[in-house]
């Protein structure tokens, strides 16, 4: 049982990693609209398509470490019905 609160933990840890990082990526992206900002000025500059793309690896990321730990609960609820 002590390997799967270990996983936990660690998935636990990535998920808040990858939710700091979708803050800052949030802030560049608030930043750049900012900078660009008129409302009638409707270019999107390379600065804010980078900032946005640069956020699919976490979201993804982020998805993974949280099904790993859906997957540690179920099997853990397995090894205590099969103990049971």
């Amino acid at each position: 049982m002590q390997i799967g609160s270990d996983y936990t933990l660690n998935n636990l840890n990535a998920l808040k990693i990858n939710e700091k990082n979708l803050e800052q990526s949030a802030q560049t992206i608030a930043q750049v609209a900012n900078t660009v900002g008129e409302p009638q000025n409707q270019e999107v500059t390379q600065d804010l398509v980078d900032a946005i793309v640069g956020q699919i690896p976490t979201v993804i990321a982020y998805e993974a470490n949280a099904k790993a730990i859906e997957t540690i609960n179920a099997v853990s609820d397995t090894l205590l019905n099969i103990k049971a």
